[in-house]
């Protein structure tokens, strides 16, 4: 499927070329809509580490161990923890002569 800048969709008609090549004829102005190129799946990850766990994609969590949990669950309940005792840090700096 192929459109052009304002989203409408163009029609052409493939000429043949004399050649031996495979082409296709398309308008100057179209482009790509879509991605059709398989993403890279990440390897299941096996270790206990809270902070790659947290990195790794949703579905895994599905395979993921007791230790696994008990870590995440940790490691989430750690960082908010320092989150919330985080004391603002002052944003303006008067200087009088």
């Amino acid at each position: 499927m192929i459109r052009d800048r304002n989203g409408v969709e163009v029609a052409y008609v493939s000429v043949p070329l004399p050649t031996h090549e495979v082409t296709q004829a398309v308008p100057l102005e179209a482009r790509k809509v879509g991605n059709r190129a398989p993403r890279k799946d990440m390897p299941f990850y096996d270790g206990t580490d809270g902070a790659e766990l947290t990195i790794q994609p949703r579905t895994h969590r599905k395979q993921w161990t007791d230790e696994q949990w008990v870590a995440f669950r940790e490691f989430e309940k750690l960082e908010s923890d320092m989150a919330s005792a985080d004391e603002p840090i002052a944003t303006e700096l008067i200087i009088k002569s």
